[in-house]
């Protein structure tokens, strides 16, 4: 995209936000258009950002001028969006669910499917079921705490479940329709060595299990079989072109697991563990048709369970629902919940909410808005096309909510003294906010002695951001002169009042300097901008004021 192009942009941003653009907003309309640029657009910031500068120091005449010279058309922007939702056509009252497993909180990918449910119930009059698949003890432990961590973070995002489903309290009733499906001969409980049935289904051919009397089999199953020995699997065509559709399994034992839920206390205190449990495709085809779904929103990659899981209402004669498939939402740099359970059991990271986190417990600790996510979720739609981004895109979809209400403040990283000659004693207001004057000014006493974090070079004009120019440490002026080409460098008074200031990083390194006295002011909670440098979220207050990093 070249300067030209991105100019337009800028404009027409412009023109339809009273004569200032934003560069969330340019960025996000870039991307919006010219999704190709996902993993380019970093390269193009710079150019943006100094176009913004120049665009919004244009009156709006000149704008508009700017943008018909260039080629463009300045039309107002509707208020309303574009709606992406898939049309579903004339239907109501659908139910949905949303079906994760909780072996760790909700992550962003976990968003797409969350969050697009939610939008078609709404649009569709429907329900929106939480299910949790927690029937895999074995490879997915769940966690105690995820259950309430997906209700929280749900609601965060403004997702309010109408039903609350947790599998691994139905096991009997996954039991009850594997019975009927041995008893209709559309199940076999299988004994073979697990190499040696695959070679059988690869070669389409039956294994002695196939004909055997099941119903004792399938009792062994809890209570003479062990874990490997034996699984329940769905009698399916073995002529199938894709062999994992051929008998696929259905049912295995899990001898020794952890499962928060699950593990009771019989009348003698002993501690009793299910043996036998459903494999997602089972107990997942189950619930979807008691529960009533009409349509599954699902994950591209588990296409194959439409097949397997057909086979089961076409033996009980029911009523498969519709399916939506969406492609995988991959964050670059942001660990897998499988790897992050690892690094947090090593303590290598602090936990769930640590800053370097692809979870929502995360963006929200480090200043995310909820509706950055929602916006997020709604520009990349809901389409079988995996979306590979870096955590900067996300940024700036942020900044677009954040940035005008933001105040500003000063922070200097391992402060030096400057003292500057002739410098006036001064109380100076500079405003909490570039342009929203509605957020006020903050006071600031100086003198000629100054703690300043850049390098100064002699024969360089300075200028102290909303105070004074200088050169070799003398006071120039007060006002802004651009004939100087004044490199602008933040600063602070040395002052007893000044706070002293540690910041998380997302790399879990700290940054530690000081600030104005003006951040006391501050609630816990509440996201500034450290002038020139980033975003922070205030966690604490005390003798040191403790922020953890949001982004640039």
């Amino acid at each position: 995209m070249n300067k030209k192009e991105i100019k337009r942009f800028v404009l027409d941003n412009a023109l339809n936000y009273d004569g200032k653009a934003n560069s969330g907003s340019v960025i996000s309309k870039i991307l919006g258009t010219n999704p190709e640029l996902k993993n380019s657009i970093k390269d193009l910031i710079p150019e943006i950002n100094k176009l913004i500068i120049e665009v919004n120091s244009m009156g709006p005449e000149q704008q508009k001028d700017e943008i018909y010279e260039l080629g463009g058309k300045f039309e107002k922007l509707k208020k309303e969006e574009k709606d992406k939702t898939p049309d579903l056509g004339d239907v109501k009252n659908i139910v949905v669910r949303f079906a994760p497993n909780p072996n760790g909180p909700i992550s962003l990918g976990h968003c797409r499917p969350a969050l697009w449910n939610w939008i078609l119930a709404k649009k569709y009059n429907g329900t929106y079921i939480l299910r949790f698949d927690d029937t895999d003890p074995k490879t997915k432990p769940p966690l105690k705490d995820a259950y309430d961590w997906f209700k929280e973070d749900l609601d965060w995002l403004g997702i309010r479940p109408n039903k609350t489903i947790i599998q691994s309290k139905r096991l009997k009733i996954y039991y009850k329709y594997a019975q009927k499906l041995i008893y209709m001969n559309k199940a076999y409980i299988c004994t073979c060595d697990v190499e040696k049935k695959r070679q059988l289904l690869i070669k389409s051919l039956k294994c002695p299990c196939y004909n055997k009397y099941q119903t004792n089999r399938w009792k062994s199953m809890f209570n003479e079989y062990t874990e490997g020995q034996a699984v329940l699997r769905i009698k399916t065509d073995l002529n199938h072109p894709n062999p994992a559709i051929r008998d696929w399994a259905a049912f295995r034992i899990v001898d020794d697991h952890e499962h928060p839920i699950d593990s009771k206390k019989n009348i003698f205190g002993k501690v009793k563990k299910s043996k036998v449990w459903p494999l997602l495709n089972f107990a997942s085809a189950i619930d979807d048709h008691l529960l009533k779904v009409t349509h599954i929103l699902r994950g591209i990659d588990l296409s194959i369970s439409d097949e397997r899981q057909r086979y089961i209402y076409d033996y009980f004669k029911w009523d498969y629902p519709k399916t939506l498939y969406h492609g995988k939402l991959l964050f670059s740099g942001v660990k897998s919940t499988s790897e992050s359970k690892k690094l947090i059991e090593s303590g290598e990271i602090s936990g769930w909410d640590d800053p370097s986190m692809g979870t929502i417990r995360s963006l929200k600790r480090r200043g995310f808005k909820s509706q950055t996510i929602i916006n997020f979720i709604k520009e990349i739609g809901i389409n079988r096309r995996d979306v590979n981004v870096s955590m900067d895109t996300l940024s700036f979809f942020n900044k677009a909510q954040i940035d005008s209400n933001s105040k500003r403040y000063f922070f200097i990283e391992n402060p030096k003294k400057i003292t500057i000659n002739g410098a006036p004693e001064l109380e100076i207001s500079a405003p909490l906010h570039p342009t929203n004057t509605s957020l006020g000014y903050r006071l600031l006493n100086t003198y000629k002695n100054f703690y300043i974090s850049d390098k100064i070079e002699d024969g360089v004009n300075y200028r102290f951001m909303h105070l004074f120019n200088f050169k070799d440490k003398k006071f120039i002026s007060m006002n802004i002169d651009k004939t100087l080409n004044s490199k602008i460098i933040h600063w602070l008074p040395i002052s007893s009042k000044l706070i002293s200031v540690e910041i998380l990083m997302p790399d879990g390194s700290i940054k530690e300097g000081i600030s104005e006295q003006n951040i006391s002011d501050l609630k816990i909670g509440e996201i500034i901008q450290f002038e020139r440098n980033f975003f922070v979220r205030l966690e604490e207050k005390g003798e040191k004021y403790k922020f953890i990093f949001c982004h640039k």
